[in-house]
């Protein structure tokens, strides 16, 4: 359905057929939060909601794209591309991505390009590194490039440092580009070792629950939990050598004198270290089919991420609580760096409709928001699909 209206509507801007048509999903982190930048693993799964991408060459040189969600055009001419800078505009990712392939050397002729998605945006499910990375793989193909998956990771999360200079880590671009339907994905942030794990989606759904709570503090208190994390890390490194948090062990962290002096970094590194841990039990839980173990795993993330790591709310919580009532839910935790945003839960098929009922209709008699329910399984990272 998705791919006909991108046709349709390409053909009614454009006066033509695309040539190609990609996919580029969005991402769900379903467990380990807080543990990229201090080296740890992450289990993200690519999703079946995401962005599509009807690509032709016009024989000039010229990149015209027209965004659905924006309802605009922009037309970014290839011999100006040097000159070009980030203006805050949704436009800015598709220079940065030009600039990335000219930097590898590769460039071709003008293109036309339609994009539409059914990712919400501002929800938390990584709709700029799916727009970015879309754009990338549609360009490599259009101009008979020959750049890897891992190319593309690495490229499109310097769009974000270097470009758009926003300083995320490599978990989004990498869910994106190298999921797999069926499954998600065990990720090392550090190492960039990675496997795919395997997920049931035969009897259960990814929900995720967007709060709708505004995080204006979420920035400044995002950089506190790293300076807070980087002050555990520089007592653990003196007393016992780590290089980087994950490394740590609990039984170190609770032997540390001068983290135990420390209230505060001691609470902070608990939650790394527990979640990195809760990661890797997840993985071997999933691999062999035990998804009750799983959904125990994700209740316990986010008590620590409330209770430890002090980045939940009030209002996640309640979505947390509320989800956990409903027969068939699995298990719920807050997802991202929190003070608002969005719950993941892992929902068997027949009691969706009853979570979402019942949860939103909670949540709005207990605060002044309403929540959007999010549905959606583990799917194929970006592809061609014509």
């Amino acid at each position: 359905m998705n791919e006909e209206r991108l046709t349709s509507r390409f053909q009614q801007r454009f006066g033509k057929t695309p040539a190609r048509l990609y996919f580029s999903p969005g991402r769900v982190n379903l467990i380990g939060e807080h543990t990229d930048y201090n080296g740890g693993r992450v289990m993200p799964a690519a999703i079946d909601l995401g962005t599509y991408f009807g690509g032709c060459p016009n024989g000039s040189g010229t990149v015209n794209i027209f965004s659905d969600a924006f309802g605009s055009q922009r037309s970014i001419r290839l011999a100006e591309l040097g000159q070009l800078t980030a203006g805050g505009q949704w436009q800015d990712y598709v220079v940065g991505a030009l600039k990335e392939l000219a930097a590898q050397g590769l460039s071709g002729d003008g293109l036309d390009i339609y994009v539409i998605g059914n990712l919400p945006r501002n929800s938390g499910l990584s709709s700029s590194a799916s727009f970015t990375i879309g754009v990338l793989a549609l360009l490599n193909d259009c101009w008979s490039g020959d750049l890897e998956r891992i190319d593309l990771v690495h490229m499109a999360k310097s769009v974000e440092n270097n470009f758009i200079d926003l300083q995320c880590g490599i978990m989004d671009q990498f869910a994106v580009t190298m999921g797999k339907a069926g499954h998600c994905i065990q990720l090392h942030c550090e190492s960039l070792d990675w496997s795919l794990v395997p997920l049931e989606t035969d009897r259960f759904e990814i929900v995720i629950t967007d709060s709708k709570v505004p995080r204006k503090l979420s920035e400044s208190a995002y950089n506190q939990r790293r300076i807070e994390c980087e002050g555990a890390l520089s007592k653990l490194k003196a007393q016992f050598g780590f290089e980087y948090l994950c490394a740590a062990t609990l039984d170190s962290i609770q032997s540390c004198n001068e983290l135990l002096a420390s209230p505060v970094e001691l609470k902070r590194a608990r939650h790394v270290v527990s979640e990195d841990e809760r990661v890797s039990l997840s993985a071997q839980a999933l691999a062999r089919g035990d998804m009750a173990r799983f959904g125990e795993l994700m209740v316990a993330s986010h008590v620590s991420l409330r209770d430890d790591f002090e980045v939940s709310c009030p209002e996640l919580d309640l979505l947390v609580e509320t989800a956990l009532e409903i027969p068939g839910v699995l298990g719920s935790r807050m997802t991202g760096a929190g003070f608002g945003g969005c719950t993941v839960s892992l929902v068997a098929t027949e009691s969706v409709a009853e979570f979402k009922s019942k949860v939103c209709s909670s949540y709005a008699k207990r605060t002044p928001y309403v929540a959007d329910v999010i549905t959606c399984r583990a799917g194929d990272g970006v592809k061609r699909l014509n």
